[in-house]
């Protein structure tokens, strides 16, 4: 077996001649080099609702889980709460009040027609019934909002969508705001990542983009700019920018990592290498030198991306210097495996 010692490989002449490799020199050449910034796969913003309660309760049922699809008004969490007795009281007050108003109203008029009353006191009790119908109306919104399924409060999906998260279990108390859960729609999915400020202006709407996930390794996907933030995060110093896949992928889950890769016009020397030299190991990608006949050490690069055309483009790497392009995948195995096995 071939000596591995901190990432040296030396082989000897029949080694060489079975795993049949091919050497490459490298040469810088200014390239146009993409900005690589880390990302998300995320539901819409427009699409995506954060459920939370506007009263104080209990949490009595949770009927959904993250991933159930839901449609409009289906029941997402059941709150017992002190508060839908009181919305429900202060509706019936409010009602009554109404009713009284309305015929104050009407018995003015009818005085008002007869002359035995003044149209001041008329226009009194009429804004004394618009006052009354405005109250309630605020009762039956608050009570409308707390979709009643008896005693119990409960919280519905406002439109059709995904559970995305579940933020209360069955037992809990909550409080006026608190988040309960989270429903979007996971049909179309947005990639979200964070542009440095000094990049800001060549990110616009409709641009093209790139996008690689932690779950798809090796695949790179066609992306294009859809949003970007109006406003640069002060503790980032960065803009959030949106894209959408051009063909999205068979699995592709909100929450997913991801890599996102925007074009830009700054020039920098890199080696453009085939994509079959650069290898992927747990520390990092990297390529194979050759320092002698028969001896390859594994060198990491600073950065790897792939462009257009299907090869990528390195850093880290001193021009002139010989690289292993056919048969370093089969480098890779045999430092993996280690000597003598």
């Amino acid at each position: 077996a071939p000596a591995a010692v901190a990432g040296v490989l030396d082989l000897d002449e029949a080694q060489a001649r079975e795993l049949q490799l091919a050497v490459d020199t490298v040469r810088l050449e200014d390239v146009a080099v993409p900005l690589d910034v880390p990302a998300m796969v995320v539901t819409p913003d427009p699409a995506t609702a954060h459920l939370g309660s506007i009263v104080e309760g209990r949490v009595v049922r949770v009927p959904v889980l993250p991933g159930d699809r839901v449609r409009a008004g289906d029941v997402l969490v059941v709150l017992h709460s002190h508060e839908l007795a009181t919305a429900r009281r202060d509706l019936i007050a409010a009602e009554a009040a109404t009713a009284a108003a309305r015929a104050a109203v009407e018995r003015s008029d009818r005085l008002l027609a007869a002359g035995a009353v003044a149209r001041e006191e008329v226009e009194q009790r009429r804004s004394a019934l618009a006052a009354a119908e405005a109250e309630r109306a605020r009762a039956e919104e608050m009570v409308s909002h707390l979709h009643p399924d008896g005693e119990e409060a409960t919280i519905v999906a406002p439109a059709d969508g995904t559970v995305l998260a579940v933020h209360v279990n069955v037992g809990e108390a909550v409080v006026v705001g608190e988040p309960l859960v989270d429903v979007g729609d996971a049909r179309t999915l947005w990639v979200t990542g964070w542009v440095p400020e000094r990049a800001v202006p060549q990110v616009g709407t409709g641009r093209e983009a790139r996008v690689t996930l932690a779950a798809f390794p090796g695949d790179t996907f066609a992306a294009r700019v859809v949003r970007s933030g109006g406003a640069l995060d002060p503790e980032r110093r960065a803009l959030d920018v949106r894209v959408v896949l051009t063909a999205p992928p068979p699995g592709l889950v909100p929450g997913m990592y991801a890599t996102l890769i925007l074009p830009t016009g700054e020039l920098a020397p890199r080696a453009i290498l085939p994509a079959e030299a650069v290898q992927r190991t747990a520390d990092g990608a990297g390529v194979y030198l050759r320092e002698g006949p028969l001896r390859f050490r594994f060198h990491p690069v600073a950065a790897a991306t792939a462009l257009t055309d299907g090869t990528i483009a390195v850093d880290g790497l001193p021009d002139g210097v010989e690289i292993v392009t056919r048969g370093a995948y089969r480098l890779r195995a045999i430092s993996e495996i280690g000597p003598g096995e």
